[in-house]
């Protein structure tokens, strides 16, 4: 059997992916006669697929893991997942049902990882608003993995009305109220410093903070410290852990009084 290198996309490319999936499936290539490589690589082994083939019949978890895992950086990850379309085509149907197994244990983490990335971003992005030429929000943050078509319908749901750009640095998004368009990587000084949307921001949570609650290992816990520079409300976080218990004090004090 011949070896082939298959060229993707860099990021997550799963319609790259599929079309590469289904032509090495229809040709009978093993995983181990695939070496995979972006397309902007030399290819330096075998032949490089080309063609059309029948669509993959694969159950719905499958295709849920593929179109999450596609998003994490491992430069592994079209190899694994492959491997895992390779073994069910070959009589292991259950493989995902086998939580013991290396590869379906790794793609868990693998998938896991993603989802948390994800969540990260929509509850820890902050939009500071720029006023030329028109009212623009712009936000900066920094994703682990290439989830950026994974979270554009969170943000278009929740902020159609407004005209935004998210950049990162693994390209951007670009919302105009009716369209979006997906643009390069950015840098952190694309977005403006400050505004005073942002100050908002800050006087809602030390509206809402309640010292009796207050836990930093939690804290770390659910907002890691790396998101904390995009995010202005957390530059009041020392202040009030500081003074947590002064306030947690005065309150016992004027509830015991009433």
């Amino acid at each position: 059997m011949a070896h082939h290198s298959v060229a993707v996309g860099q990021g997550a490319d799963l319609q790259g992916f599929r079309n590469a999936a289904r032509l090495l499936v229809a040709r009978a290539v093993a995983p181990h006669d695939v070496t995979w490589i972006r397309n902007d690589q030399p290819s330096l082994l075998g032949t490089t697929l080309a063609g059309d083939a029948p669509p993959l019949m694969l159950r719905r978890s499958v295709t849920e893991l593929i179109d999450s895992v596609i998003c994490h950086r491992d430069p592994e990850r079209h190899a694994l997942l492959y491997t895992l379309i390779w073994r069910l085509q070959h009589h292991e149907c259950a493989l995902l049902e086998i939580a013991s197994d290396p590869l379906t244990h790794r793609l868990e983490q693998m998938r896991k990882s993603v989802r948390r990335d994800i969540h990260k971003m929509h509850a820890f992005l902050r939009f500071r608003r720029t006023p030329v030429p028109e009212e623009h929000f712009v936000a900066w943050f920094e994703p682990e993995h290439y989830i950026l078509d994974a979270v554009a319908p969170f943000f278009i749901d929740r902020f159609r009305g407004m005209i935004w750009s998210i950049i990162t640095p693994m390209g951007s998004l670009h919302w105009d109220r009716e369209h979006l368009v997906c643009g390069l990587p950015g840098r952190r000084s694309d977005a403006p410093p400050d505004d005073a949307f942002e100050a908002g921001w800050r006087g809602y949570y030390e509206s809402v903070f309640n010292p009796a609650r207050a836990n930093p290992e939690a804290m770390r816990l659910h907002m890691p410290k790396k998101y904390w520079r995009n995010m202005p409300e957390t530059e009041a976080i020392p202040d009030l852990l500081r003074s947590a218990t002064a306030r947690v004090d005065t309150m016992l004090r004027d509830s015991g009084s009433s």
